[in-house]
């Protein structure tokens, strides 16, 4: 018997034989071909020399006493050689029809001398199959060892004694020939299996068990044949027909197996692509969630599922277009494509053909809330077109995908509705939380993060004057504007009403830039409204480590910088009275301006806080805005004014006072245009004020103001070039005007150039945003430094 190593299929476990000889015979089927192995080589080696060791001298022994017939011996060595490329598979191997011949061999022969002639048959043989590439040539030396068989009967008759030429032999003597060669054949053919497939000795038994059968029913031909010849020689030639009978049954039968066992490595091969579909359809269920790992499993299960070699899907329609592809060559991209734009054109199944390749597409678009999106699925594949029952197939994916792609775009929308604000399209709290958890985990004392917290200022009296939905558009141009202002250190919020927020992660030097430009990002004026914000800041995680206390730290900021600054009601105030300065009298109000920015000039010398600068510019803007109650008739006098018409220009002061009273939010700046026309020396106007009795701002406001009348042209004089103003100053200084004030003035004006004073004219409009967003930086900048020095503080220890 031949070998053949033994696998397992456990995609076909239903559909195999549950006999063992027949399952051997399945497992072994594909190995049959397989090439020899060092095992193989090493145990068919040892077989076959030992074999030749007990036949040589088995063959001398039988020849040298006996006379033998060459051409009898020859014609049934060949018969023999041709009887053995009749194979029948059972098993890991064959079961050969050899008794046939064997028999006649063994009667007609000395039976001392057969099992060496048997040995060189199957060597002729084994040759002439390796001639024409039908076996390996290491096959033809191991076709030795096929022929321990013989070695049992032949000693069996030699030991019976000589009889040779005499066919007519106790049935005993046949029997115990026959179960000699059978007891041999079982235990040579287990150990070599058993030492070259690892094929358990019980299997084996089973095995050998048929191929007895199959002998024991060849062998009363043989003798029949035997006979036939002990009369006369020819008569060996009746196995001729015989044999040609076996080799056309054992091909139809290989043949058949062989087709069998290709159907069931189609079936297997259908299983597993069917499997590894339905397994694709799983994950995408379990990947329902993910629009990107569905559309992947899906187009892979249809190449798998139509055993396809390429495919293509295709969405549009989505915020994102979604294209996959699986091409194996580029042959594939003309049929794929044009399926796929015919289906995407008329919304209906298409198949086509390029140059041998046929390609399958399915519509495959959805609507969700979202919109609705177009697609294709398609699957190309070369030399076969798709049938109807492929097609129905895919559509039953499609469909399945279409109803995954649909949950997964609405769940997505509601996600992102759960983590964005409807009307500024900003993340909500939910956001920022996730966000900040996120990038925490990056934060450190050395890059932090910063959250900003802004709290808009008169939207609600803009919202009470125009309505909800100039209110609702208001903020949404604003989130726009803030989430651009910030975009490239982090993102922008909107917390609820007229809250915002800002997370971002930046370093110290860039504070001051993303700090101002969120604030200016919230600010909108207009002629009847003003809206801005008050914010607060939070260093993250120097000062807080969980949202909820860094927020709670930032709107206490926030609540205190707005209690500290005028509201946004002072500057609808400031701007009613602007225009009603320019109105009345257009000078006023450019004289004003001009008085406003040289006195924040010389506060930020003195070092005024945001809040007294704020004040400051608004006073030196209104300083004159008692004015309007004077008569132009004095106003524009272009001689000098009598007492009376002094006591009566003297009162501007107090009549501004009263008309910034009026406004709750002026107050502060009421106190600082009263204190404006007042002397160091006591001498001013309307409470003859001394010294540091009269406000900073005021002092302040005079001096500037002064100059700025100075350098100016009136109508009842020209205006007075730079140096001899600034002689005039300090001439004064000590007099009316506060001597430091005088040289901080002096000192600025010395470091504007000749164009600076254009510049001032063109930029009247202080800008405090600025100085507020200084004084942020500041106080983090502080808190960065505290950190640093602690942080060095502990290396050191």
């Amino acid at each position: 018997m031949s070998k053949a190593t033994s696998t397992t299929d456990s995609t076909l476990e239903d559909l195999r034989s549950t006999r063992p000889v027949e399952r051997l015979l399945e497992d072994s089927w594909k190995t049959r071909s397989r090439r020899v192995s060092r095992r193989e080589l090493l145990v068919e080696t040892a077989a076959s020399t030992l074999f030749l060791v007990l036949a040589i001298p088995l063959a001398l022994s039988a020849l040298g006493s006996n006379q033998i017939d060459p051409l009898l011996a020859g014609g049934l060595m060949v018969l023999y050689a041709l009887s053995c490329l009749i194979k029948f598979p059972i098993g890991a191997g064959y079961v050969v029809p050899s008794y046939m011949v064997l028999v006649p061999m063994l009667l007609l022969l000395p039976p001392g001398a057969v099992p060496l002639l048997t040995a060189c048959s199957l060597v002729l043989g084994t040759l002439v199959l390796a001639a024409v590439r039908r076996a390996e040539p290491e096959r033809v030396f191991f076709a030795i060892s096929d022929a321990w068989h013989t070695l049992g009967p032949a000693a069996v008759l030699v030991a019976a004694g000589p009889f040779h030429g005499s066919v007519r032999l106790s049935p005993l003597l046949y029997a115990a020939a026959f179960l000699a060669g059978c007891v041999v054949d079982l235990v040579t053919a287990t150990v070599r299996e058993s030492a070259i497939l690892g094929i358990r000795s019980r299997v084996q038994i089973r095995v050998i068990g048929v191929v007895w059968v199959i002998d024991a029913c060849i062998a009363p031909l043989g003798l029949l044949v035997a006979y036939a010849a002990h009369r006369h020689h020819a008569g060996v030639l009746l196995l001729v027909p015989f044999n040609a009978l076996l080799l056309l049954i054992s091909r139809e039968r290989t043949e058949r197996i062989a087709q069998a066992q290709r159907r069931l490595d189609l079936i297997a091969r259908e299983r597993t692509r069917l499997q590894t579909a339905v397994r694709r359809l799983g994950e995408a269920l379990a990947a329902k969630l993910d629009l990107e790992a569905l559309t992947d499993i899906v187009l892979r299960g249809s190449v798998e599922a139509l055993d396809a070699d390429a495919g293509r899907l295709e969405l549009r329609g989505l915020e994102q277009p979604r294209v996959v592809e699986i091409a194996t060559s580029d042959r594939v991209a003309p049929a794929l494509n044009a399926a796929v734009e015919r289906t995407l054109a008329n919304e209906d199944a298409s198949q086509v053909e390029r140059d041998g390749i046929w390609a399958l597409s399915l519509p495959l678009g959805f609507s969700s809330d979202a919109g609705r999106a177009r697609g294709a699925l398609a699957v190309a594949r070369e030399g076969r077109a798709f049938r109807d029952d492929e097609e129905d197939v895919m559509r039953g994916l499609v469909e399945q995908a279409r109803q995954a792609a649909t949950d997964i775009v609405a769940h997505q929308l509601l996600r992102k509705q759960a983590l964005t604000d409807s009307l500024t399209k900003l993340g909500n709290r939910r956001k920022l939380q996730a966000d900040l958890a996120e990038r925490s985990e990056n934060a450190s004392e050395s890059l932090p993060l910063v959250l900003i917290l802004f709290d808009l200022d008169g939207f609600k009296n803009y919202n009470d004057t125009f309505g909800h939905l100039a209110g609702d558009a208001v903020l949404a141009r604003l989130g726009t504007k803030l989430a651009d202002a910030v975009r490239s250190h982090g993102t922008a919020y909107r917390l609820g009403g007229d809250e915002f927020c800002v997370l971002a992660g930046a370093q110290s030097s860039e504070l001051h830039s993303l700090i101002g430009a969120a604030a200016a990002a919230l600010e909108e004026r207009g002629e009847k409204f003003a809206v801005g914000a008050s914010y607060g800041a939070v260093l993250i995680p120097h000062e807080a480590s969980t949202l909820d206390y860094a927020l709670q730290l930032a709107d206490q900021r926030m609540y205190a910088r707005k209690k500290r600054r005028p509201s946004l009601a002072a500057d609808q105030a400031r701007d009613v009275l602007m225009r009603i300065m320019h109105a009345r009298q257009p000078s006023l109000q450019d004289h004003s301006s001009e008085v406003a920015q040289l006195c924040l000039r010389v506060g930020r010398r003195l070092g005024m806080t945001a809040e007294e600068l704020d004040e400051l510019s608004r006073a030196a803007e209104l300083h004159d805005i008692g004015k309007v109650g004077i008569p132009d008739a004095i106003l524009e006098k272009p001689h000098g004014l009598d007492n009376a018409e002094w006591a009566f220009m003297h009162q501007h002061t107090i009549l501004g006072e009263r008309i910034l009273s009026a406004a709750p939010a002026l107050r502060p700046v009421a106190v600082l245009v009263r204190a404006s026309h007042e002397r160091w020396d006591g001498k001013g106007y309307p409470d003859g004020l001394a010294g540091a009795d009269i406000p900073l701002g005021a002092r302040i406001i005079a001096a500037c103001d002064a100059y700025e009348a100075m350098t100016t042209d009136r109508c009842y004089r020209p205006r007075r070039a730079h140096d001899a103003a600034c002689r005039e100053l300090r001439r004064e200084a000590g007099c009316q005007f506060d001597p430091e004030v005088v040289e901080v003035l002096l000192d600025e004006l010395r470091a504007i150039d000749p164009r600076g004073r254009a510049r001032r004219r063109a930029h009247a409009q202080p800008d405090t945003r600025a100085q507020a967003a200084e004084e942020v930086v500041a106080s983090l900048r502080e808190v960065l430094a505290r950190h640093e020095t602690a942080g060095a503080h502990s290396d050191a220890r």
